[in-house]
C-alpha cells in the first residue's frame, strides 16, 4: 500500500510474515521518532528516508536473513557537538595505517559545515568543488578521481577536503555522497571518513549507513553527552541504530575528580568505549604548523590511536605491522 507520505510493503519468507513501513524522503524527526515507536511495537520493520534504493533493499533483505550481513572497508568518526577532536582523530588514525599498513587509504572529510584540512598544507580539490562531479557522476577513471585529492603519499593516503561553500551547507544530496563513497570504496583498500556533527543531512546518514565501524567521539564536557542522547533518540534511533553498533572514543581525557570517569561517561550514554585519549597540548600548534596531531612525540596520544587503527586493520584482514616495514599485499583496493 502506498500513500502521499509512506510506503508500506509485506513480504514472506519461509513462513515468517515481515512487514515494512517506509516514510517520504522529507526529514521530520519528531515523526520518524514516534513512528518508529509505533512500529517498534508492532514488530514491523522501519525504513528510514534518506536512503538510496539499493540500501532500501539491503535493509529488507538483512531483515529477512540476518546472515546476508555484508562488510564494509568504510570506517566513520563522527561527533554529537563540535570542537571535540573528530577531526584529528580521523586524520591521525588515517596517517597511523599509512605508517603501519601496506593498504591504500582515503581519508573523506565529509563534514558540510567545516573543510577539516586546518592541520594539512592542503593541495586538493574540496567537496564543494567537486559537487558536479558527483551529482552528474562524470569522474571517468581512478586518476581523474584520485586528482582531486591531497595526496600525503603516493599509494598510500589521500585526503578530499569538506566544503568551504556556506550556501552549500544543506545542499548535498543522498546521490551525490552515496557516489562519492561507493567510488572510495573502490579505489581504497580502507576509507575512512569524518562526517561532523550534524545529523540533519545526507552527508551524516550516507556515512553511517555505509561503515563497518562506527566511532562517537566526545570529550568530557556533559554539553557532549546530553547532547549525545537527543540526537539517539530524535535521530539514530528511528534510522534502526543501537547502543552496540558505535564505539566511543573519549578524547582530550583528563582523570580528575572533577570531571567525569570513563566509566560514568559510558554509564551516561550507554556506547561501548574502545579507547580514551589522554589530553595532550599540541592541538593548537598543530594547526599552526599544518601537521596531523599524531606527528607530535606524544607515546600516550599515539598508544590510543594504535588501538583505533588496529580494530580498523583487524576488520579488513590487513596486518598491522609495528615495525617501519609494510607488507605488499593489498586486499580491496586495485
Amino acid at each position: 500500500m502506498t500513500g502521499g507520505d509512506y510506503f508500506t510493503l509485506t513480504l514472506q519468507f519461509n513462513n515468517v510474515e515481515k512487514v515494512f513501513f517506509m516514510l517520504s524522503n522529507t526529514y521530520e524527526p519528531k515523526l520518524e521518532k514516534n513512528v518508529k515507536a509505533i512500529c517498534d511495537s508492532r514488530d514491523i520493520v522501519l525504513i528510514p528516508s534518506r536512503l538510496m534504493w539499493e540500501q532500501i533493499i539491503e535493509l529488507i533483505e538483512l531483515s529477512i536473513n540476518p546472515s546476508k550481513e555484508k562488510n564494509s572497508n568504510v570506517f566513520t568518526f563522527f561527533s554529537s557537538i563540535g570542537n571535540v577532536g573528530t577531526t584529528s582523530t580521523c586524520l591521525s588514525v588515517g596517517q597511523i595505517l599509512q605508517k603501519h599498513t601496506n593498504a591504500k587509504i582515503g581519508v573523506l572529510l565529509l563534514n558540510a559545515w567545516d573543510d577539516g584540512t586546518d592541520q594539512i598544507d592542503y593541495k586538493g580539490s574540496y567537496l564543494d568543488d567537486i559537487k558536479s562531479k558527483l551529482s552528474g557522476q562524470l569522474i571517468q577513471s581512478e586518476s581523474e578521481f584520485l586528482s582531486c585529492f591531497h595526496m600525503m603519499e603516493k599509494d598510500s593516503l589521500y585526503i578530499l577536503g569538506g566544503n568551504r561553500n556556506t550556501r552549500m551547507e544543506r545542499l548535498f544530496t543522498k546521490e551525490e555522497i552515496h557516489y562519492l563513497i561507493q567510488k572510495s570504496k573502490e579505489i581504497f583498500d580502507i576509507v575512512l571518513i569524518d562526517c561532523g556533527c550534524h545529523f540533519d543531512n545526507a552527508v551524516m546518514v550516507q556515512s553511517l549507513m555505509e561503515s563497518d565501524l562506527r566511532f562517537l567521539v566526545v570529550n568530557q564536557q556533559s554539553k557532549a553527552i546530553k547532547k549525545f542522547n537527543y540526537i539517539y533518540n530524535d535521530v539514530l534511533y528511528p534510522l534502526g541504530y543501537k547502543h552496540s553498533d558505535f564505539l566511543m572514543v573519549i578524547n582530550q581525557y583528563q582523570d580528575e575528580v572533577y570531571l567525569p570517569s570513563s566509566k560514568e561517561i559510558n554509564k551516561e550514554i550507554n556506547v561501548p568505549m574502545i579507547t580514551a585519549i589522554e589530553r595532550n597540548q599540541y592541538g593548537i600548534l598543530s594547526e599552526q604548523e599544518q601537521k596531523i596531531l599524531i606527528s607530535y612525540n606524544d607515546e600516550l596520544y599515539r598508544e590510543s590511536i594504535i588501538i583505533i587503527a588496529k580494530s580498523i586493520s583487524a576488520k579488513v584482514n590487513i596486518d598491522f605491522i609495528q615495525g617501519e616495514e609494510k607488507k605488499k599485499k593489498r586486499f580491496f583496493g586495485r
